[in-house]
């Protein structure tokens, strides 16, 4: 009972905080949304602080675990590639929490106010630029992707482009960005990194 409490507070704390920002959310807040009293809360944790890191570790679990399944399925690395691009398009409908990426968000809202908050964001941003980074260098190591491939700036290019069309999408409420940055970076892909045997198997599916 107890763990199912405290993820409770989490799940519903991760929502809160990604919504309103650290400093937005307040401890009654998180009382009103879990029904719980403040001596109920603070059984599981000391201080907001420690609230405010576990939803963000929650929030990115769940992004990490969404980038793990799609690539599951996923068998050659040009398809992997595809997929990372297809579950960042998926945050525009289907958000981990509401009010959108935890990690734009947290990096947006501690900058300059919580520095602890702020070295979690630019954390996860690291790790999941190095997630793609890897993936990127399979496809080298494999031979479908050509060695000159520069697989950290490949890898920066797809989170900016899909970040900032996400974020274009939201504020207009149009789907067409995300469209767009998909297009356009598929075409990269095809046209830029992948070897001509890979081409040439591409052209013959």
């Amino acid at each position: 009972m107890g763990k199912v409490t405290e993820n409770k507070i989490i799940a519903a704390s991760a929502r809160l905080f990604n919504m309103r920002g650290y400093h937005g959310c307040s401890l009654q807040d998180i009382m009103d949304a879990t029904q719980l009293k403040k001596g109920g809360i603070y059984n599981y944790f000391n201080n907001k602080d420690e609230i405010a890191f576990a939803a963000f570790d929650y929030s990115f679990n769940l992004i990490l675990a969404r980038f793990r399944e799609a690539l599951e399925k996923a068998t050659t690395s040009r398809e992997k590639l595809y997929a990372i691009l297809e579950v960042f398009a998926s945050f525009y409908k289907d958000p981990v929490a509401a009010g959108g990426c935890p990690i734009f968000n947290t990096a947006v809202d501690a900058t300059h106010s919580h520095p602890e908050l702020t070295q979690r964001a630019r954390e996860a941003i690291n790790t999941l630029k190095r997630y793609i980074e890897i993936k990127i260098d399979e496809g080298k190591e494999s031979g479908e992707f050509k060695l000159a491939t520069k697989s950290e700036e490949l890898s920066s290019l797809i989170i900016l482009t899909m970040e900032g069309a996400l974020i274009m999408s939201r504020v207009n409420n149009d789907p067409a960005p995300v469209a767009t940055a998909i297009k356009y970076l598929k075409t990269t892909i095809n046209n830029s990194i992948l070897t001509l045997k890979t081409n040439q198997a591409v052209a013959n599916e």
